[in-house]
């Protein structure tokens, strides 16, 4: 597998060829361009069936790291669209214009019955939808002209009324023809929302989805890129979370979660101490400045607003997101989400430390043994501006404060919590001039026992991963 960008100019006038073509290995070896980057897949095994996205995403990020491109934007995103949005923008940076995915024979990676897992298909199907409007180029082998392919579901009933249908007629043609197809879902409209994943606890537990949750879990072994480390947490590792903190005690779920969760803490404990020295890190709390710039110079905002949700973890946050987005209506656009890992421990006064000094706050040990006390009552309400080294910061103390007082019912106050932070928020938001990126993020998150007591300043995945979002304010639709 190769990645490469080149500048060849052609001074030959030719027709433009189509973005979704099927080529034999020696057309596919000469692909290129100026500014183009080929991402080669030639030997795709029986190892990738059913998880070609992984595949593909896990190369994509291997190629885009050595070539000194930033970070994942959106890391272990359980949106594809969003995670190819973020990957296209670190390739420009890096002087790429243009993704040419190259894909060798697939047959191995194909069912017993010679047609690709719907997974799989859907992956196809992503990418070829995606050449549509983005600088992307999907290019298969010429021999998979012929392999079979999931494309749009039926609903069951009518699937068992053609097979009953054909066999009670024989070799005579039915006039039930087959349904026309709709349009082909994208990964997420076929699966439920992250969203939905993560607030639906009870659902989880009676529909047994979790065990999908708990064998993703259960199957990851060995190193993980950051990418594919940050989807099985917020497309596995979560909703399960969300699923046991609900009520759920099968055994092998609980397994899997504490499983997951003591790998990540006793490799976080022994990596987090080294992020200063390396500069090998993944994107902190205190890089929210440098992002949400970074963010605003993408989308041509004149001024950036630095908001901090104080205790906000993922699925609270991803929670108060789906809020925000429903009372802010067509006054803001949500243009970006990410996550941001906190430094150890995972307190607010560890975060606000490492905002102030950055990286150089990892260089030593915290010396404060005690947690900034959170605001409460109805001052937690308000949203207070706090100078952090030298920066404006908005503080919202009151997410941290109502988890606390929920006590043993934290999990089951985690909608009502989201909501009351959306409220504050949006109307915090609606006093911004236009053109202001409101960045929204988390300073660290929270675990939840078996008592239903929410706790932080470990070094468990909900703990460490906090969320981040920006809207950019203004009738920008």
């Amino acid at each position: 597998m190769t990645l490469q960008t080149e500048d060849v100019a052609d001074a030959t006038p030719r027709e433009t060829p189509s973005p979704v073509r099927f080529l034999d290995a020696a057309a596919r070896a000469g692909l290129g361009g100026a500014a183009t980057l080929v991402l080669r897949l030639e030997r795709i095994g029986a190892s990738a069936r059913g998880r070609l996205a992984d595949v593909i995403d896990e190369a994509m990020e291997r190629e885009l790291a050595a070539r000194g491109a930033a970070s994942p934007g959106i890391g272990s995103s359980s949106d594809a669209d969003a995670a190819l949005s973020d990957q296209l923008f670190r390739a420009r940076q890096v002087g790429v214009r243009r993704v040419c995915l190259a894909l060798g024979p697939l047959r191995a990676a194909a069912s017993t019955s010679g047609a690709m897992e719907a997974e799989d298909s859907r992956t196809l199907l992503f990418w070829a939808k995606a050449t549509r409007d983005r600088p992307v180029e999907l290019v298969l082998d010429e021999g998979d002209e012929k392999t079979g392919a999931y494309v749009a579901p039926v609903p069951l009933s009518t699937a068992l009324a053609a097979a009953r249908g054909s066999a009670s007629r024989g070799s005579t043609r039915t006039a039930t023809t087959t349904p026309t197809p709709t349009p082909t879902p994208t990964p997420t409209e076929m699966t439920p929302t992250a969203t939905d994943r993560q607030i639906a606890g009870a659902s989880i537990a009676t529909d047994e989805t979790w065990r999908s949750f708990t064998l993703a879990l259960s199957a990851a072994r060995g190193p993980q890129s950051l990418a594919a480390f940050e989807k099985l947490f917020t497309q596995s590792y979560v909703p399960l979370c969300h699923a046991i903190e609900g009520g759920l005690a099968d055994p092998r779920a609980v397994h899997a979660r504490d499983e997951f969760r003591a790998t990540f803490v006793r490799m976080y404990v022994e990596a987090c101490p080294t992020f200063a020295a390396t500069g090998k890190r993944p994107k902190m709390v205190f890089d929210a400045p440098d992002l949400a710039a970074r963010m605003a110079r993408l989308h041509g905002a004149r001024t950036v607003h630095l908001l901090l949700a104080s205790g906000m973890r993922f699925d609270l946050g991803a929670c108060v997101k789906e809020e925000l987005t429903a009372r802010l209506g067509a006054t803001a656009a949500l243009t970006d989400e990410t996550l941001l890992w906190s430094a150890l421990p995972t307190t607010t006064e560890r975060q606000l430390d490492c905002l102030a000094r950055g990286a150089d706050a990892l260089r030593g040990p915290f010396s404060s043994d005690h947690e900034l006390e959170p605001v409460r009552g109805r001052t937690a309400e308000a949203i207070r501006r706090v100078k952090i080294g030298s920066r404006d910061v908005y503080k919202l103390d009151l997410g941290d404060a109502k988890i606390r007082e929920a006590g043993p019912g934290a999990h089951g106050a985690i909608r009502k919590v989201a909501q009351s932070l959306a409220d504050a928020i949006a109307k915090h938001a609606k006093s911004l001039p236009p053109r202001t990126l409101l960045f929204v993020f988390g300073d660290h998150g929270f675990a939840i026992d078996a008592a239903g007591v929410a706790s932080s300043g470990g070094a468990a995945p909900e703990e460490v991963l906090a969320p981040a979002f920006a809207f950019l304010m203004g009738e920008v639709h």
